[in-house]
């Protein structure tokens, strides 16, 4: 089995894929290998190519929303050909991390999410004790972490992990403005064969482009509402066909296999210009 992920070694992307290996006791197998990629994009790229197995991307944090990058993946001209068939829940701490002292710090470098979980300790601390830092955004916080291993003037915003990976000092501990979560998704090729079946607690990802009509997202709503069907999300992204042009993603509970989920996607059918269906797929462990 090979799974794609965020890299370097000491990504988020990484700590997810191993608790998601752990929950599938695929630890026990051998041949499980980890392949590395700059950035999200690569990773479902890779997927597409036969390359790994599965993909595991981040989608969304409790504090700072949707990572655009995972959606416009799924809402590609590509999309038909993966699927979502997992998810995993993993709680975020952020430290600050450096090769020497606080003092010799003049830059500080993460992914664009973890710094904008930790604009606050920026805004505070660091740019009140270091006027002059700079602060830059790079693909991965193990990027990060791999950049301050080789300079004493270059920080970090990265997890424990990459702290013990990349032979770091955590200069300041968890340091985002609040605790989160962040979800992920494990993909794989729509034409790889693995399917998830019901379970009982699981969660169907659909993407929907509305015909342009008063009332349609109204309408379309109403579908699951008059079932009973609990949505555990609807984001909207661009089209990227004209301004104001949107597509919706839409996670509600329930299984695709389930006669109340059928119901209602039929009805949906009806009154979109596009559904596709990103997957159904077990529930991840609250935490």
């Amino acid at each position: 089995m090979k799974i794609g992920i965020l890299g370097p070694t000491g990504t988020f992307s990484e700590t997810a894929a191993e608790l998601w290996l752990r929950e599938k006791e695929a630890e026990k197998r051998s041949g499980v290998e980890i392949k590395y990629y700059e950035t999200i994009i690569d990773v479902s790229e890779s997927l597409l190519r036969k390359e790994v197995d599965y993909g595991i991307v981040p989608i969304e944090n409790s504090l700072e929303g949707s990572v655009g990058e995972t959606l416009d993946v799924l809402s590609s001209e590509n999309s038909d050909e993966m699927q979502i068939v997992g998810e995993v829940l993993l709680p975020i701490g952020i430290h600050l991390l450096g090769k020497g002292s606080f003092a010799k710090i003049r830059k500080v470098v993460s992914h664009p999410h973890a710094l904008a979980q930790c604009k606050h300790f920026i805004r505070k601390r660091l740019k009140v004790m270091i006027k002059d830092i700079e602060v830059k955004s790079v693909d991965s916080t193990a990027s990060a972490a791999k950049l301050a291993s080789e300079s004493e003037e270059v920080a970090a915003l990265a997890s424990e992990e990459a702290a013990r990976k990349y032979g770091l000092n955590i200069l300041a501990e968890d340091v985002q403005d609040k605790d989160s979560v962040t979800r992920f998704v494990v993909l794989s090729s729509s034409t790889s064969g693995i399917k998830t079946g019901p379970t009982g607690k699981d969660k169907t990802s659909v993407l929907i482009y509305l015909k342009d009509r008063p009332g349609a997202l109204y309408d379309v709503l109403g579908e699951f509402a008059q079932r009973g069907i609990n949505l555990t999300k609807i984001e909207s992204r661009p089209s990227k066909r004209a301004l104001g042009d949107y597509m919706f993603h839409i996670d509600c509970e329930g299984h695709i296999e389930d006669a109340a989920i059928k119901e209602a996607l039929k009805g949906v059918e009806w009154k979109v210009a596009t559904l596709k269906i990103l997957g159904a797929y077990p529930k991840a462990k609250n935490v």
